[in-house]
Parts: structure tokens; sequence; C-alpha cells
């Protein structure tokens, strides 16, 4: 299960790392690419974490046609969480070396508002004040994690119900 896990955990993370990575050079980091750089995001995401799917499959195999549910579980948990970390991380590295005035361009994109206007000063800071851990490091790291891991999560119950032996082992 270990080297399923690894083999799968890491191209599961290489996929959520470098496809956002890949796309920086072609739709930059401003305003206009933001639309599109969300759904290129979530496409990746969900890609990346169907793969579980096949480490289910190819697990099943190896095993002579036994896969239990809660082993299911086990496998497709661990690389949602590897896939999660390696988002988290990515978001990290992006809000800090990357683009640094992230937070303050995605807050104005989606309130309508120019970066340089006193009103967007006025309403950043009193949204900071109020909900600003889901704009700090570590929010971010959660809410990124999270996304990814839930999406991996679910497919992993899929995967498990659709995967779980039924019957006696098929002889290989």
């Amino acid at each position: 299960m270990k080297k399923i896990i690894q083999k799968y955990g890491v191209i599961s993370s290489a996929l959520v790392v470098g496809i956002p990575l890949l796309t920086i050079p072609i739709m930059g980091t401003g305003p206009e690419s933001f639309a599109a750089g969300e759904v290129v995001g979530y496409s990746t995401i969900l890609v990346a974490e169907l793969l579980i799917l096949l480490a289910l499959y190819s697990y099943k195999k190896e095993q002579n046609g036994l896969l239990t549910f809660g082993e299911s579980m086990k496998l497709g948990t661990s690389i949602a969480a590897l896939g999660g970390l390696a988002f988290g991380l990515y978001n990290v590295v992006y809000v800090l070396i990357i683009d640094p005035k992230f937070n303050e361009k995605y807050f104005a994109y989606s309130m309508g508002l120019d970066v340089n206007s006193p009103t967007f000063k006025q309403q950043f800071d009193a949204f900071m004040a109020d909900q600003g851990f889901m704009m700090s490091v570590p929010g971010q790291f959660l809410l990124m994690f999270l996304t990814v891991f839930l999406i991996g999560f679910i497919i992993t119950i899929v995967g498990g119900l659709i995967f779980q032996s039924k019957g006696k082992a098929v002889k290989a």
C-alpha cells in the first residue's frame, strides 16, 4: 500500500503544483487571469484527485481482487492528504514569493474595486480586521489543503464503494 500511496501521491502533488506553475507565464498573475485561473485550478485538482481511483484499482489488482472499504479509505485519504499538503505549500510560496500582492489584487477583483482607490484601502482594511484569518498565510494554507483533501475524500468514498470486494478473491 505504501508504494501505491507514494506513487499516486507524488503524481497528484506534481499535478496540483505543476499545472498552476506552468500557467503563470501563459496567463500571468493579474486580475485578468483570475477567472481562468480558477477554472484551471479546480480542473487540475479534480484530475489530480481522480488518480485516487487509479490507485484503488491498482491496489485491488495487486491484492488479487481483494479490497476492503477501510483499505480504500486509508489509501485514498493518504493520497488526498499528500495532494492537499502540496497545494497548501504551493499557495504559501505563491502568496509570499511569487505574487506577494495577490490578496490585495484578488480582494479588489472580487469587490469590483481599483487597488489604487481610497475606497479599496478602507474596505480591504475592514475586511482584514473582520475576516483576515482566511487571507493570512496559515488560513490560506488551511483553505487550500481542505479544498484538495475534501475533493479527494469524496472521490475516495465513491471509489471505495465501487472497488470494494464483494466476494472471494480472484486467483491470478
